[in-house]
């Protein structure tokens, strides 16, 4: 497309809100328009005023994005077209861009006295190549500090809102102050041009569309997704592109950076419940999301207020923290007493309001997982645990589920439900239902023989007991002609699929199509393997590709209805008429446990097959380690996380059920392919009973596994400290304890020279008080017990660790010599003379470290030892990398330039090094070595 038809492109779409930069100018088509314009300048009469019009307006917007410095424009664009009357050129240009706007109605850059041409022009080209570098730092800078690595549409656009609104508060240049409980966060205005803030506000749109693109780019970048598909002929695309090796040197910098908490991490958008156990039960809490905050809007308090249908039920203050540009509140959950159905909340600071939300509240009832998680009511499972919250006077019925049992609350009421595939909860006329979910593909799960698998010539197959209902759903805009059938190697017509297939529409809500076909007489005599793939018209890859053998009667029996702790098992019968199979009973059928099936060889149409029948293994595994663990009578899970602990059941889905002092209590169990599975999180709990007792029912009778014993113990155990004069300042200690006895916090300094004990602490622990020097600190969380020989109480360590406040390399160096052992170049190794570092310190805004180097060196009159320092001091460096016992910096000196080893001595920056072309002996050095003696 031509320059002129962009032109009018764009002026059609934007009329008003046309910014001329959105044509995107090429450097061939800025190098033609110069051409043209040094004619015009020449011969001016060759032109009409039109046409002078504009060509100077694209030239000066050309020139503007490609070869302005940012320094006098009118002066650069004189020397550029090598004009010598400046005034006379910028006269003339002024004529033809205000000529050129007006007639075509573009937006002009005015102040009360005057029209500003050159901004003008820098406005319609929304950001110049002189502007980027400045201009994609406080992008990235918005991207880490504000969206926290998210760039999903609501959190960016909230962003881009907030950025509006910004730019319109604020048109002048002056620095935006604000402070926050002793917080300051100081927005410097003038990170981004005028122009780009101007044009911002003129066309928000397609502006904030570029700035999001951005957003996208660095996070491509960051998770390393792919490359990034940059539209040709598009010059905001050229200018990241053109800065894309110092883009990415920055993003490895922030991926690598020890600040960086949680990165890339999606936060939640809106308002959540979770069911919360505490010492008292379980409870419903309500957590609010972070909310972004103009620095205007600001005051000395920021609260939150629910409301249910109007009326005030709690205000509470919310803590914030400094962005790059905003203030962000933190989330925060809160504990509810009862069910509000009409729950609303605002977010208000002095007498501005903030936020305010919708109704909270989308059902007439709250649906969580067996974790405590707000779950959504399509998404419901069979034979899984769930908990429901309704208000006290709500009508509920229970059609049957599996497992139902009701709390009744102080507001509200909670039911324990486990749904089946034909149960039903009704709530005030809203159906709960576990059933309403897209069918899978293929023959259903009653027709297949459970625990049994076919192999031949490297593929599995599935016994079936009949061919005749294979079922294949697909999307309600798609017709069955838009999917080609294959089976056994021969291609189905549409009309063969139609004389096999029933058509009809899913009843669960979703409007896909189930097409339900007959395979039975697509078999011939004898014939029993079913090879069958779907694909897309027009694909190659399949959609659905799965074998079968149809096999009317297949019966095995194992010695022992199951097994549990034996090496080896013993199959007493395998038999089936269809596969000619059996066993010969005169041998020993004995089966290794690691095997985990029983294997038998038949032939089937001309081909050999293996049977496998899996042996019925109850197992219990960690999956945190996948280590299987023994069974015994009497079991200890004093050191497995509880929520990794899985029993394995094969074969049909029996009954399990756990017994806790006088209470028995049915397990959920879950069926994972061939076997079925139980996790023993939300049946455990020492508030409950010590002592667990696991069972397996099998035709009403009960079969004892193992015992379960608790000792106490702390679990997800974390521990900050920042100085008391900060948000959120003092020493935190959150987790969750188990068992029944007092809490002890112990602190203590790396020489043992000063220590602190807080008595009977309850978790979460906060002390916003205790100041702490800058030291590595011993820290231990116990109980006591009394001794067996009597005296002093045993301690019980539940939890020990290091508390490190202030920068662990530089508390380490302290009083300390810090020495270079090697340098690294190109990949070589060369020892060092002994370089020495003192006064290292950490800079946290500039996010590096500094030290002065100095040398000993022996006096050639004298023979004494002296000390001297280096020219370039400060030597600094970003980050310490731990390697054994030494360290690893990458050193730069006072200049930015970068160190320098004469290879021959192992001295570092020699005077020599500075005149020499001995590029073989001088080499830089990438990394240095160092070790603190």
């Amino acid at each position: 497309m031509q320059l002129q038809d962009r032109v009018n492109k764009i002026k059609g779409k934007y009329e008003k809100k046309a910014l001329l930069g959105l044509v995107s100018i090429t450097p061939e088509e800025f190098s033609r328009l110069s051409d043209d314009f040094r004619e015009m300048i020449q011969h001016p009469s060759r032109f009409k005023i039109q046409e002078k019009r504009q060509l100077t307006t694209m030239t000066l917007i050309g020139f503007n994005m490609y070869r302005f410095s940012g320094q006098r424009f009118w002066e650069e664009l004189a020397a550029y077209f090598d004009v010598e009357k400046v005034q006379s050129l910028r006269s003339e240009c002024v004529v033809n861009i205000e000529g050129f706007c007006k007639v075509n109605r573009l937006y002009m850059y005015k102040t009360n006295q005057q029209t500003l041409y050159r901004e003008t022009i820098q406005m319609h080209s929304i950001i110049a190549s002189h502007q980027f570098p400045k201009f994609i730092q406080v992008l990235f800078d918005l991207y880490i500090k504000d969206l926290e690595e998210d760039v999903s549409d609501e959190i960016v656009l909230e962003l881009l809102r907030h950025l509006r609104k910004l730019f319109k508060n604020y048109q002048n240049q002056d620095d935006i102050v604000s402070v926050y409980r002793g917080s300051k966060m100081t927005v410097t205005n003038q990170q981004l041009p005028m122009s780009f803030k101007k044009a911002f506000l003129l066309n928000w749109g397609k502006v904030a569309g570029l700035v999001k693109r951005y957003f996208l780019f660095f996070d491509l970048l960051m998770r390393e997704e792919g490359q990034l598909q940059f539209r040709s002929n598009n010059y905001y695309d050229y200018l990241f592109e053109q800065h894309l090796t110092e883009i990415g040197t920055q993003l490895e910098m922030q991926k690598n950076s020890l600040a960086r908490n949680g990165g890339g991490k999606k936060q939640y958008k809106k308002p959540f419940f979770r069911l919360e156990e505490m010492l008292t039960g379980l409870h419903l809490c309500l957590t609010i999301p972070k909310q972004l905050i103009l620095p205007s809007d600001i005051g000395e308090i920021i609260e939150v207020t629910f409301f249910n249908n109007k009326n005030m039920l709690l205000k509470k203050e919310l803590d914030a923290m400094p962005g790059a540009f905003f203030w962000k509140t933190l989330p925060s959950q809160y504990h509810l007493d009862a069910f509000y159905p009409q729950l609303t909340y605002t977010i208000t600071s002095g007498n501005t309001n903030i936020f305010e939300s919708k109704n909270i509240m989308s059902n007439n009832f709250l649906l969580f997982n067996s974790k405590g998680d707000q779950f959504s009511p399509s998404k419901l499972k069979n034979e899984e645990t769930y908990f429901v919250i309704t208000e006290k006077d709500a009508e509920v019925e229970l059609i049957g589920l599996t497992y139902e049992y009701a709390y009744q609350e102080n507001g509200y009421v909670r039911y324990e439900v486990i749904f089946n595939e034909d149960s039903e909860m009704w709530i005030d006329g809203v159906l709960l239902s576990a059933s309403s979910k897209v069918q899978p593909d293929g023959f259903p799960s009653t027709t297949k023989y459970k625990g049994a698998r076919l192999l031949s010539d490297n593929k599995e197959y599935a016994p079936v007991k009949s061919a005749s209902y294979f079922s294949f759903t697909y999307p309600q805009k798609d017709t069955l002609n838009k999917y080609r059938f294959t089976v056994n190697g021969v291609s189905l017509d549409e009309k063969a699929i139609a004389s096999i297939g029933v058509i009809s529409t899913l009843g669960d809500g979703t409007g896909r199509l189930q097409c339900i076909l007959d395979f039975s007489g697509f078999l011939k005599q004898d014939e029993r393997i079913l090879e069958i793939v779907i694909r897309r018209d027009g694909d190659f890859r399949p959609i659905f590709e799965q074998n079968y053998v149809v096999i009317n009667d297949l019966r095995w029996t194992f010695q022992k209805m199951f097994y549990m702790d034996e090496t080896s098992a013993q199959i007493c019968s395998l038999e089936s008429s269809d596969l000619s199979i059996t066993l010969n009973p005169h041998n020993n059928h004995s089966v290794d446990m690691k095997a985990r099936y029983y294997r038998q060889s038949f032939n089937l149409q001309e081909r050999q097959f293996f049977i496998e029948v899996a042996i019925p293994l109850i197992s219990i595994e960690n999956g945190a380690d996948q280590r299987k663990i023994t069974l015994e009578k009497k079991y200890y899970f004093e050191s497995c996380p509880l929520e990794d602990l899985t029993i394995n059941i094969p074969g049909q889905i029996y009954e399990m059920q756990c017994s806790m002092g006088n209470q028995n209590k049915k397990l959920n169990i879950k069926r994972q392919g061939d076997t079925s599975a139980v996790n023993l999180k939300p049946y455990i709990s020492s508030r409950q009973s010590d002592i667990h007792e696991f069972s397996l029912r099998v035709s009403n009778r009960d079969y004892p596994l193992f015992q379960v014993y608790y000792e106490e113990r702390l679990e997800d155990v974390e521990c900050k400290y920042a100085n008391p004069n900060r948000l959120m300042g003092g020493l935190s200690l959150t987790g969750e304890y188990i068992g029944n006895r007092e809490l002890y916090l112990e602190l203590s300094d790396e020489q043992g020279g000063s220590r602190k004990i807080y008595d009977n602490i309850r978790l979460p622990f906060y002390d916003p008080h205790l100041e702490l020097a800058f030291d590595i600190y011993h820290l231990q969380v116990y109980t006591t017990s009394p001794s067996f020989f009597g005296g002093c109480d045993e301690k019980n360590i539940l939890f020990e660790d290091k508390l490190i406040h202030g920068d662990e390399f530089v508390l380490k160096s302290r009083k300390r010599i810090v020495q270079s052992v090697a340098a690294v170049s190109n990949g070589e190794r060369f020892t060092t003379s002994k370089l020495c570092f003192a006064g290292i310190g950490y800079d946290p805004y500039r996010e590096e470290y500094k030290a002065r180097a100095y040398f000993f060196y022996t006096d050639r009159y004298t023979g004494e030892e002296k000390k001297t320092y280096l020219d370039q001091n400060p030597i600094k460096f970003k980050e310490v990398i731990p390697m054994n016992d030494e360290f690893i910096i990458t050193p730069e000196d006072a200049h930015g330039e970068w160190m320098i080893i004469d290879t021959h001595t192992g001295n570092i920056n020699p005077r020599a090094a500075d005149y020499s072309h001995n590029y073989q002996r001088y080499k830089v050095i990438e990394n240095l070595v160092i070790r603190i003696l």
